[in-house]
């Protein structure tokens, strides 16, 4: 028996939107732990979780310090030159890569691999 002529553009809906779900479609970036920061950094997408050094009252991302001998060296987003005594803190630290997913419930960091963050040298 066939389907009534009104139900035919639906069915055909249903068949190609069916065989749309089994096409991957790739959401993550190609890189991974494997990647060099520059790779990393240069992904769109991708957001880093890192610890943050303090400097007197402000925090800035690890990843955005850089060591000259027994001091820590970092620049604020307003440009400032910030400087801090390099005794305990260490000179590799474990950084977050991921992405920023809008659920439900709001906005959160979602974890896709960890990769050591060597402090660099000041130029």
């Amino acid at each position: 028996m066939a389907p009534p002529r009104h139900m035919i553009p639906l069915m055909l809906l249903a068949i190609f939107c069916g065989a749309c779900a089994t096409i991957e479609t790739r959401t993550t970036p190609t890189v991974g732990p494997q990647s060099s920061w520059e790779e990393i950094r240069g992904t769109s997408g991708l957001a880093l979780s890192a610890p943050m050094i303090p400097f007197g009252a402000r925090d800035i991302s690890v990843t955005s310090v850089c060591r000259s001998g027994d001091r820590l060296r970092a620049t604020a987003a307003d440009g400032t030159a910030l400087e801090t005594p390099a005794v305990g803190h260490r000179s590799s630290y474990m950084v977050e890569v991921g992405t920023y997913v809008v659920g439900g419930d709001g906005t959160y960091f979602r974890r896709l691999f960890a990769k050591p963050f060597e402090v660099p040298p000041c130029p």
